[in-house]
């Protein structure tokens, strides 16, 4: 092959990327908007700029495509709070830094909490439903372990570190789904970072060890 045919190869190459990459995106923003059985290959094609071929020949069909968008998104969920389970730092860091690596993925990704949110109420329906559900319930027991070890080290106060992780879980989930919604509770990702962050600095400031613990009546 000579250089000027791998040059054309390379340029190639690189568009079908950039293609399949604004697929990826488009399908990834209509699936946080609707529901995945509402998604229609003609709509992501126009988010993306290209013509409804395209996604076919990327991905062969709607389900393929969800597929790859449920593939990236775990991916990339898994990288980012694995990367802060991992931390060289206290048990204390390593524990809001894992707060901090969700409330930033699901903020950036919201189609996550959009499938946590449809499987939570009716329960998973799709292999790729499955996955999101398992690949979660794997992280969310990781997070148990960076309470647990903030606990064991002194670090916090006595909770329970598998209540704690569902409470958090839930808690960052439910408060991320409101810039979903398309009504008078709708508060935008800017709000909904700033009181994950101004409800979490409270939060941690109460299990620190020292902390005034509650009065139980």
């Amino acid at each position: 092959m000579s250089d000027a045919e791998k040059s054309a190869a390379a340029r190639g190459a690189r568009r079908r990327e950039r293609t399949r990459t604004s697929l990826l995106d488009a399908a990834e923003l209509l699936v946080s908007q609707r529901a995945p059985e509402e998604l229609r290959i003609e709509d992501v094609a126009a988010q993306a700029g290209v013509s409804p071929a395209s996604v076919y020949v990327h991905f062969g069909t709607k389900d393929g495509l969800l597929a790859a968008v449920t593939e990236r998104v775990v991916a990339v969920a898994t990288e980012t709070l694995r990367a802060a389970y991992a931390a060289e730092t206290s048990p204390l860091e390593r524990f809001a830094g894992v707060g901090a690596a969700y409330l930033r993925l699901v903020l950036d990704h919201p189609v996550v909490v959009k499938y946590l949110m449809v499987t939570g109420e009716r329960g998973p329906r799709t292999p790729v439903e499955v996955q999101v559900v398992e690949r979660f319930g794997e992280l969310r027991r990781e997070f148990e372990e960076s309470i647990r070890d903030a606990v064991e080290s002194g670090a916090i106060q006595r909770v329970d570190p598998e209540l704690a992780s569902f409470f958090l879980f839930g808690a960052w989930n439910g408060v991320a789904a409101l810039a979903l919604r398309r009504d008078a509770l709708e508060l935008s990702p800017e709000r909904v970072e700033a009181a994950v962050i101004e409800s979490g600095l409270v939060l941690l400031e109460g299990l620190l060890v020292g902390a005034a613990a509650p009065e139980h009546g």
